[in-house]
């Protein structure tokens, strides 16, 4: 009965956590994500007014003459336009269709930072959670035997100075577990100030990313940041190419005239000459310089990623093998050395002291075993967004 009423509590808690998948799913449709798309729509939409003609003018006059012989209402009708670069439409339309690809690609990468962003939190906050309950269970196991120690100590089979050293041992582990129940409650409150729709009561944690030691990593041209310049790249190609028309615009006029005595229709064209300033050399000097600023600044940035994500690599590699070397190795010893500890006490043939002793080592074994793992995550979500990664992705 004890069983089914806790088998009960168990899943009645656990019916309010949320797993990763959840999370991620909130925060597709969060303020945050909402602000980031409406921004780059908005970016989007001024960028392409870039590729608009002016709308035609209608003018409209009216006027009365009195001569010596007639008079009456005279009026005049026309429609004139400017025509920005009408000899280069298709590289305007090319310059802001790229730069367009590279608003959505800067929206793209950012939000994908951002779900890299909770799901390291995420992993962050349930191996803090591992950790407390860890500690937790180790300390009511550990004080449990100090009880026993004491009724030792009262026989005088142990020194008080062996008492007060276990004394003292408990003691930190108790603050270590008040140490770990603070820190997951300051995760925990670090993923929820991610999202702002869903309240976070408390975590699934079954569906962590599986631990690797060899992560691979993307072409840099596939990298969503390069990308991006490179779409600006091509956009200030485009632009130069636009100001090295001959003719910045197009001016026409109709004109329709009704005198008393006469029609008149007028036809006109304005072409500015460009020749006589220096402004459309600068425009293609403006571009011209930003190709080359961005080629820099690609260059720049790919060799800091490609460093950078290097070095990530190296962590995540060494953190993996500390940890599968704490987990398959020393950590089974120290369990085994336990249970021996454990079984000699009931038998008879050993001592508290040893046993306590060899739980210690377990404790000690096992919390450094999750705070390893705790960093790898840590680093390998860094990685992730250091090499622009998909969220699991392995060699």
């Amino acid at each position: 009965m004890k069983l089914k009423l806790f088998l009960v509590f168990f899943i009645a808690l656990n019916a309010y956590a949320q797993n990763l998948s959840e999370i991620l799913e909130a925060l597709q449709k969060s303020n945050k994500t909402l602000s980031i798309t409406q921004r780059t729509y908005s970016e989007i939409a001024q960028n392409e007014l870039a590729d608009t003609q002016e709308a035609p003018e209608l003018g409209l006059s009216l006027s009365h003459a009195d001569e010596s012989t007639q008079d009456g209402l005279e009026y005049a009708v026309g429609i004139s336009q400017n025509l920005a670069h009408p000899f280069s439409l298709s590289s305007k339309t090319d310059a802001t269709d790229a730069l367009t690809k590279a608003i959505r690609q800067k929206a793209k990468h950012e939000l994908h930072i951002l779900n890299l962003e909770v799901s390291s939190r995420y992993h962050s906050a349930c191996i803090s959670k591992e950790m407390r309950d860890g500690a937790d269970l180790l300390y009511k196991e550990q004080s449990s035997r100090f009880n026993q120690l004491k009724r030792a100590y009262d026989l005088g089979e142990i020194s008080k100075k062996s008492l007060l050293f276990n004394k003292l041992d408990l003691a930190k582990l108790q603050q270590k577990v008040a140490s770990y129940k603070r820190s997951y409650l300051t995760e925990l409150s670090y993923l929820q100030e991610s999202i702002d729709n869903l309240t976070i009561d408390e975590l699934v944690c079954t569906d962590l990313v599986e631990i690797s030691r060899d992560i691979k990593l993307n072409s840099i041209e596939e990298h969503g940041e390069i990308k991006e310049i490179t779409y600006q790249q091509n956009s200030a190609k485009s632009f130069y190419d636009v100001y090295n028309s001959s003719f910045k615009s197009l001016g026409y006029e109709l004109l329709y005239e009704k005198e008393l005595d006469k029609t008149r229709y007028t036809f006109g064209l304005s072409i500015p000459l460009g020749g006589a300033t220096t402004q459309t050399q600068k425009q293609q000097a403006e571009y011209l310089h930003k190709n080359s600023s961005l080629l820099a600044s690609k260059e720049a940035l790919s060799c800091e990623i490609k460093n950078a994500s290097k070095s990530l690599q190296l962590k995540v590699e060494t953190l993996y093998d500390e940890y599968i070397l704490l987990n398959q190795e020393i950590l089974p010893m120290s369990l085994e050395l336990r249970q021996l500890s454990k079984s000699a006490l009931s038998e008879g043939e050993g001592t508290v002291m040893e046993y306590l002793d060899a739980t210690r080592s377990y404790s000690e074994n096992l919390l450094e075993m999750l705070r390893i793992k705790k960093n790898y995550y840590y680093e390998l979500f860094e990685l992730y967004k250091k090499a622009d990664l998909d969220l699991g992705k392995e060699s």
